[in-house]
Formats: structure tokens, C-alpha cells, sequence
């Protein structure tokens, strides 16, 4: 890679990471790209060569987290062993990323400006490739015979509705408190009940 490209994709990841740490702090209205431009230490007008509006740069930032948790979730999914195991890996992998990411967790969750249907369509793309990924697997569990013949679809509603909502916990809780709650025990008992149940 040439220097000149080199520089040119640190400068832009660093105003993305620069906007994630803004709009964190002041939601997405309130955010001005002067704001962001000083915390990527660059000057206003860069900011605009590399994005043509505040939206726009919102909008890379959804699609830069997106990418960055599929990536990291799939590359640690390929060596699970065991159904048990792949639950926990899921768990794990999911709730350190939004604890290293927590700004642009907070952002994603948080303070959604109105997207066009372009943007909504492509984002759902994503999810569905992520969904595409995890049925693959359940399936392939199943035909090991590692799990029961389930409905896949519903059983993976359930993960990430219990995953989605245990990293709400995370993104939302305060972190200067100094004993706040305890999340990895909080995933643990979360998967104790999707491979377990509620029945006794």
C-alpha cells in the first residue's frame, strides 16, 4: 500500500473514531463536525473531504461498527468446538467488543438520526448476513446431532434478544460507579438458561 493511501485510510478511520467518541458525549443532534474535526486533530474541511455531511459520517460510523463486530464475531465463531462452547464464545466475544466499543455501542443504541431507505436496506443486509452465519452453524450442530431438531429462526431470536439485552446492561450502566454490576456472571446465568431452560 502506497503511503499516500496508507495516510489517507488513517486519517478517515481516525475522524470515524473521532465522531463515535462526539456523538457519544452529545447525541447525534447536537454533535457539530468542528467538535469532531478537533478530536481527530485535523482541521473542519478535511472532515468534508473525506465525508460530505454530518449524517453521512454517522451513517460510515454504523456501517464501520457493524463491519468491525462481524469480522471480530465471525473469526472467533470458526474454532468453536461444541454447541455449549459456541454459546459462551458468542457471549464472550459480543459483550468485550461493546465494552472496548462502548461509545459506539451507546451511539448505535442510543440516538438513531432518520436513515433513507438505501441506508435502512443495506443495514439490514448486514444483519442478515450475520443471521445467515449463526443459522449455518445451528444447523450444522443440528445435522452433528449437538442440539435438538429446533426451529432455527426462533432459536435465534432468543440468543440475540438474551445477548441484545444483556449489552443494553452494558452500554447503559454507568461506568464510574465503583462497584457496578457483575456482567460476566450476568452472561453466565444467561447461558445456563438457554442451554438449560426454565422447566425444572
Amino acid at each position: 500500500m502506497s503511503e499516500d493511501k496508507k495516510a489517507f485510510g488513517d486519517k478517515r478511520l481516525r475522524i470515524i473514531e473521532a465522531a463515535t467518541a462526539v456523538f457519544s458525549r452529545k447525541g447525534f443532534h447536537k454533535a457539530r463536525v468542528g467538535e469532531i474535526a478537533e478530536e481527530a486533530e485535523v482541521g473542519k474541511g478535511t472532515v468534508y473531504e473525506y465525508f460530505s455531511s454530518k449524517k453521512e459520517l454517522f451513517l460510515e460510523m454504523i456501517f464501520y461498527a457493524h463491519q468491525q463486530y462481524g469480522d471480530y464475531l465471525e473469526k472467533e465463531l470458526c474454532q468453536i468446538k461444541n454447541f455449549p462452547d459456541g454459546l459462551k464464545k458468542l457471549f464472550d466475544v459480543t459483550i468485550q467488543f461493546m465494552e472496548q466499543h462502548r461509545e459506539m455501542a451507546l451511539v448505535l443504541m442510543a440516538d438513531h438520526p432518520m436513515i433513507d431507505d438505501d441506508i435502512h436496506t443495506a443495514l439490514l443486509r448486514k444483519e442478515r448476513e450475520r443471521f445467515a452465519f449463526m443459522s449455518g452453524m445451528l444447523k450444522d450442530l443440528a445435522r452433528r446431532g449437538e442440539i435438538r431438531p429446533i426451529n432455527i429462526k426462533a432459536a435465534l431470536l432468543v440468543i440475540f434478544g438474551t445477548l441484545y439485552l444483556v449489552n443494553g446492561k452494558i452500554v447503559f450502566s454507568n461506568p464510574d460507579q465503583e462497584k457496578g454490576p457483575d456482567f460476566k456472571q450476568l452472561s453466565r446465568d444467561a447461558i445456563d438458561i438457554l442451554l438449560h431452560g426454565l422447566a425444572k
